[in-house]
């Protein structure tokens, strides 16, 4: 049984033909249902363009090959951009609900059809000198959500310093718990500093000037 409905699938297909270059997605799953969910979502997307290509594999069983792309638990994945350089822009959980927003964003991002910013703006993510990890804690019912993931994978694509990932706090219920998720979107910059809500890419930079 299909996930989307041929009229999402039309829609969906209709904005990837926006995608400038080849996009590969790199996937990790395991035995568990939500795991093929989400790799069912992202197969029936590479379907609708000939720009997308998937590669799966067993989190457990190709670990070493995981940590390669910086993926450290399952479901999760990352994308490739068409010279196979790292985009830095993860995903764990399923990219479904209102997170297919920052999914489909984020592919034609990887691929070079980037959002104009200011000049300023792009200096200033270039200019970050220390490595970040910023985790986006997400809903999928959240209409929030998917601009704080947007954000901290632009920001991820802009700079090789920085990884971003979005993280489906009920997929992932342990860490979730570790951070005190009550409410989504949460963002932390290196497990420390957070932020809550939708937030502007400044208070981005800005916070990650703090650490």
């Amino acid at each position: 049984m299909s996930i989307f409905n041929d009229d999402i699938k039309s829609q969906l297909k209709n904005v990837l033909k926006d995608m400038e270059n080849n996009v590969k997605i790199i996937f990790f799953g395991n035995e568990e249902q939500i795991s093929k969910d989400t790799e069912e979502i992202i197969k029936e997307v590479v379907e609708l363009t000939d720009k997308l290509s998937l590669e799966s594999y067993n989190f457990k069983s190709e670990n070493d090959k995981a940590t390669l792309y910086g993926i450290d638990k399952a479901p999760g994945f990352t994308l490739l951009k068409s010279d196979n350089s790292q985009t830095r822009m993860k995903f764990y959980g399923p990219p479904a609900g209102y997170e297919i927003n920052s999914f489909i964003f984020s592919l034609l991002e990887a691929s070079g059809k980037e959002q104009d910013m200011p000049e300023n703006l792009i200096n200033q993510i270039k200019s970050i000198d220390k490595k970040v990890n910023i985790k986006v804690f997400i809903g999928l019912s959240c209409p929030h959500c998917p601009g704080a993931v947007i954000a901290a994978h632009k920001l991820a694509l802009l700079n090789e310093n920085i990884d971003a990932e979005m993280i489906e706090a009920n997929a992932f219920n342990e860490l979730s718990t570790q951070f005190g998720i009550s409410s989504v979107p949460r963002i932390f910059f290196n497990d420390d500093l957070d932020l809550l809500g939708a937030q502007p890419l400044e208070k981005f930079i800005e916070t990650i000037n703090k650490l």
